[in-house]
């Protein structure tokens, strides 16, 4: 298997294959959320109190890396089973959303990293009513 050729719907195959022979085919979606959760503390623990430069060098670190992320896969998808949502076509929905909320015109290679970050905080602060990161342009305020 690898990314080039293995399909979503082949990966939920495997896993409801796994699953049912095993009778862990009744999770509550609840849980099966909570297990994605903690999944991915497991991953973010692998970055704790080193550099990302470090662990881009790091092969032992990679594979223990993609280890935890085949479990938030696995958990993702799990729950996409459990609630009857069509993962590929929640993305492409998604994508589209995130198109028009952070617009090529505005995020751009060659905006600066400062700019961005503004962008960024105005959207949020926009769409969740402010954030304290964001501080508006002077012409914003009057």
């Amino acid at each position: 298997m690898n990314d080039q050729t293995t399909t979503i719907s082949q990966l939920k195959i495997l896993i409801q294959e796994f699953r049912t022979k095993r009778g862990w085919t009744q999770e509550d979606p609840k849980d099966v959320a909570l297990s994605l959760v903690l999944e991915s503390a497991e991953l973010l623990e692998h970055f704790q109190w080193i550099a990302g430069e470090d662990v881009l060098k790091n092969e032992k670190i990679k594979e223990a890396i993609g280890e935890e992320m085949s479990d938030v896969l696995w958990w993702l998808i799990n729950l996409g089973q459990r609630l009857d949502i069509d993962v590929a076509g929640a993305f492409e929905k998604k994508i589209v959303k995130n198109a028009k909320k952070y617009p090529e015109h505005v995020f751009t290679p060659n905006t600066t990293q400062e700019e961005k970050m503004r962008q960024y905080y105005k959207i949020k602060a926009e769409t969740r009513g402010g954030h304290p990161l964001y501080t508006p342009p002077e012409e914003e305020k009057t």
